[in-house]
């Protein structure tokens, strides 16, 4: 794969503040409004008129309402429709199930769905839900030549993947998002696996702990072989997470070397905006109380920092020193059994954070 030669994407976002009528004329009025809105100002447009337009539409009702609200802006201006006529190829209206062979230098892209009156949004997206959703998509998309403007009332952050095992939901949400933010979108395409677990008791207990005073965790999130433990799912933006959590868990085991686990991996995920916290096992043996109190601190400042690049930042400790004695009310959470082993986490925790330092220190 090669970079594009332009230095501006060729494929833009408008959002439009619409509403999906699910239950009547399953439509999106103001999108197809939007949409026949920007027909006329490129065919009006000297310079825009030399590149032809092609619609594509989620749904076949959608389309039929964009194909209506042009009939109606031709029959109130004539301009319109004798421009219309004059272009080499003609305008075409089509659904996500009839474009296949058809091409535009121009591709206006109409959602539809999105909000409904009350606000909600159904993870139902018509032909996508469907095997070979993601196809359709891709054909959908891939019409243009030159530009795909895509008109949407909802945005990526918006679709649930969790709550859908549809690769065309999935695919339309990683596109919605590039769309709107451009290559930077690229280097954060996440995987998540609303069945994956944890791999650890560690990591179990940790997830229980932020269950039971509410939050929502997924586990492994990420792409190819590297994957954050578990994630705090954002409420108010249920396709985002608030924050990310390494344990010294699997993951962490099977970094090569204490350098990868502690600096690199983070330094990467920090750059692009990642917000992260990492726990200690031992700390969390002696008090999970304590760590989870950590946690929560973490995920309030993360709200606080939606919107700012600054990252909620753990650093390994210098010095780990580990009490003699284990309060009796230590683990409301955690199974006594687990305590047998933690004379070997000690050693662990120790060994690596002395070549941890040692790697530091060597390496400026």
């Amino acid at each position: 794969m090669f970079p594009s030669p332009q230095s501006t994407t060729a494929v833009n976002f408008t959002l439009v503040p619409g509403v999906y009528d699910a239950g009547s004329s399953r439509t999106n009025r103001k999108e197809a409004e939007a949409v026949m809105k920007e027909i006329a100002r490129r065919l009006k447009d000297p310079e825009a008129s030399k590149y032809s337009i092609g619609v594509v539409t989620f749904s076949l009702s959608q389309q039929a309402l964009i194909e209506d609200l042009l009939d109606e802006a031709k029959g109130k201006d004539p301009e319109l429709e004798a421009l219309s006529e004059r272009v080499e190829e003609p305008l075409f209206i089509k659904n996500l199930e009839s474009v296949q062979g058809d091409e535009r230098d121009v591709i206006l892209f109409s959602v539809c769905y999105g909000p409904d009156r009350a606000g909600k949004i159904s993870m139902n997206f018509g032909p996508l839900n469907k095997a070979g959703g993601e196809r359709r998509l891709n054909v959908a998309i891939t019409r243009a030549r030159w530009e795909v403007m895509v008109f949407s009332s909802l945005t990526a952050d918006k679709i649930n993947l969790p709550r859908t095992r549809a690769a065309g939901v999935r695919d339309l949400k990683y596109f919605l998002d590039y769309a709107e933010r451009g290559t930077a979108a690229l280097s954060e395409v996440a995987t998540v696996d609303p069945d994956a677990g944890t791999e650890s008791y560690f990591e179990e207990e940790v997830s229980k702990a932020l269950r039971s005073v509410g939050h929502e965790v997924h586990h492994q999130i990420g792409c190819s072989g590297y994957r954050i433990d578990m994630a705090i799912v954002d409420p108010e933006k249920p396709g985002s997470y608030l924050l990310g959590i390494e344990c010294d868990g699997a993951s962490y085991h099977r970094s090569r070397t204490a350098r990868d686990r502690d600096e690199l991996r983070q330094s990467v995920l920090e750059g692009l905006g990642r917000k992260l916290h990492r726990i200690w096992s031992t700390d969390w043996w002696y008090s999970p109380k304590q760590e989870l109190e950590k946690i929560e601190k973490a995920i309030e400042r993360a709200k606080r920092e939606r919107s700012s690049p600054t990252i909620a930042q753990t650093e390994v400790p210098a010095k780990m020193e580990l009490p003699h004695e284990v309060e009796e009310d230590a683990f409301p959470i955690i199974d006594r059994g687990a305590l047998a082993t933690l004379e070997a986490y000690e050693v662990y925790a120790r060994h690596t954070c002395t070549t941890t330092r040692a790697i530091r220190s060597s390496t400026g």
